[in-house]
């Protein structure tokens, strides 16, 4: 996985320090296709293994890592055990880490993140980080008590302890087959094995305790065989509309759309429902988009994608906003093949402003601003907006919430544009159609014709 053939892209990104995580993790997206994110994401975790990267490259990788998944709870994120590993090693030795600022910032990084507060670190950049915690500064200290240990190896045990151990049946572990082995997780052992992925049942029934575990840990996979008909997928479809799937089950959807690319057709997907499909699983969102781009319903569809962010969807969600604004964004981003017309990101735009300004809580405002000035600032470096529709709203949002750093980059950034009247207008290449009075009708099909 350390060879991942994309690892360039983002190896210059992991030595930023003084740019907030959170703008680093949407860079990081922005830089690897969807499709690519977990090779990727493999690669980081061999950068974090073999322990020559630097300090800030170390805690720069754990967020993206952390970042990646930070919509499912943190025993979810299918790289616990790496965070789990690196946090046992630091902390059996931490009369050592104590002594070593560059330990001691991994560690407190570590236990941001399996305490689930990583979302912490988020408005912070790694200097200021590594500064708060060498100056002895206990905000973002997690007490020990918080990090549930024996909690995390349980649920390890459950999820992967499913075959015996190569003293066992040696037999059966050749691990020069497969990139991973399996060994049994022992609660005193401060290592853990990293899962195969392709499960290979236990051939021998001696063993009554392994029996009981498989078929709660097969579960997933389980319910992924039935949905083998456009029935299965419109039973696993409307789950995605309820909750986040989990990995084995996006997938598996995700297949069966690069297979059939009228499948979105089957599914049963109405447009009011799509806002639920967006908050709660995105990559599957965007793919049942680009097959409704030739559809005469597309454009309800759009229109719905413009509702995720708004105010009244928090009585209804139970996604927190800021989540919301992420996964829009991230659909938005997923659509390279999809010329949106400036008067829909327009409307997008001003309904995330509008989002942004009516929260009241001020650590999710704060973070919604730098959404926004960080998505509006990647739309303009891939020349997908035209800036000149946004030079009235645009700064003046920028000089409402002039205390966040990335609203006074883009403020300046408007500047410039302003003061060279030769600028190239940015546009996209979107075929637009606008009616009489020169307003978006986004139930107009023809706007979105896109064969």
């Amino acid at each position: 996985m350390a060879t991942f053939e994309g690892l360039s892209k983002f190896q210059d990104l992991l030595h930023t320090v003084d740019r907030p995580f959170e703008n680093i993790a949407i860079e990081f997206k922005g830089l690897i296709p969807e499709q690519k994110r977990f090779e990727a994401a493999c690669a980081l975790m061999a950068l974090l293994e073999d322990g020559k990267s630097q300090t800030y490259e170390r805690v720069v990788s754990l967020y993206i890592l952390y970042n990646l998944y930070n919509v499912v709870p943190i025993h979810q994120n299918p790289f616990l055990i790496l965070f789990l590993n690196l946090y046992k090693t630091l902390s059996s030795n931490f009369d050592l880490v104590e002594k070593d600022y560059d330990l001691l910032v991994e560690f407190r990084v570590e236990a941001l993140i399996l305490a689930d507060k990583g979302s912490q670190l988020a408005d912070k950049t790694p200097v200021d980080v590594y500064q708060q915690f060498v100056n002895g500064d206990k905000s973002l200290i997690i007490d020990t008590e918080e990090i549930n240990i024996a909690e995390f190896e349980y649920y390890i045990k459950q999820e992967f302890d499913i075959r015996p151990s190569k003293e066992e049946h040696p037999e059966r572990h050749d691990d020069s087959k497969r990139p991973w082995s399996w060994t049994p997780i022992d609660s005193n052992d401060d290592s853990y094995a990293l899962p195969s992925l392709q499960h290979e049942p236990s051939q021998d029934h001696n063993h009554d305790h392994e029996q009981d575990h498989e078929p709660d840990i097969e579960q997933d996979y389980d319910i992924i065989t039935e949905f083998t008909g456009q029935d299965g997928i419109r039973v696993l479809m409307d789950k995605a509309l309820q909750g986040a799937l989990t990995i084995p089950e996006e997938e598996f959807i995700l297949e069966q759309f690069e297979k059939n690319d009228k499948l979105v057709y089957h599914c049963d997907l109405l447009p009011e429902k799509f806002p639920d499909l967006v908050e709660n699983n995105s990559r599957i969102a965007v793919e049942a988009l680009l097959q409704l781009k030739s559809s005469s319903q597309v454009g309800k569809f759009l229109k719905a994608l413009i509702t995720v962010n708004d105010p009244e969807r928090s009585q209804q969600s139970s996604v927190d906003p800021v989540n919301r604004m992420r996964s829009s964004m991230e659909v938005i981003n997923g659509l390279t093949s999809f010329p949106l017309s400036p008067e829909f990101l327009h409307k997008y735009l001003t309904n995330c402003i509008r989002a942004c300004e009516a929260s009241q809580n001020r650590d999710t405002q704060d973070r919604q601003v730098r959404l926004i000035c960080v998505f509006f600032q990647s739309l303009i470096r891939n020349n997908t907006v035209d800036v000149n529709r946004f030079l009235v709203e645009m700064p003046a949002f920028c000089l409402q919430f002039s205390r966040i750093r990335e609203a006074v980059d883009l403020y300046r950034q408007f500047l410039i544009l302003q003061r060279n009247p030769d600028v190239d207008n940015v546009v996209s290449n979107a075929d637009i159609v606008e009616d009489v009075n020169g307003e978006l009708n986004l139930d107009d099909p023809g706007q979105w014709d896109l064969s």
